[in-house]
């Protein structure tokens, strides 16, 4: 299975047609339709929107089909909510600065019972590091 049937199947399992799915992700109808068709692949800007939008969707899974993905994920609306549930999730002092290597782990404390899972850092020159929880 490649990416486009990973993308068919998380369109199928959050029961979203083509053009909802774009407006989710918050892309062109055009986009989607190139894709899906296999007319064009998709772009790294493309991948990073759907997983800005469904966080629980592994970054393995999505490329490479690693690994299980949640098959029913609730999409994030925009960053605000994002930043407004890390405000009430973590304190400014429990955020671990990440060492020069990215392969270190990275442990988070928590009074709830929510963990993090991952941490996804964008460079303004296109690149990214991700950070994953091992605990």
């Amino acid at each position: 299975m490649g990416i486009v049937e990973r993308i068919k199947q998380l369109m199928h399992d959050n029961e979203l047609s083509a053009a909802a799915f774009a407006d989710t992700i918050g892309v062109q109808r055009s986009s989607i339709s190139h894709i899906l068709s296999e007319r064009n692949k998709p772009s790294l800007d493309f991948i990073l929107k759907i997983l800005h939008a469904y966080p629980s969707v592994s970054v393995e899974w999505l490329l490479k089909g690693i690994k299980s993905k949640n098959a029913v994920v609730t999409p994030v609306r925009n960053y605000e909510d994002i930043a407004t549930d890390l405000q009430e999730e973590v304190k400014p002092a429990e955020i671990p600065v990440p060492k020069s290597t990215p392969s270190e782990d990275i442990i988070h404390k928590s009074t709830t019972s929510k963990q993090v899972e991952r941490i996804i850092v964008c460079y303004n020159d296109g690149t990214s590091s991700t950070y994953l929880n091992k605990n």
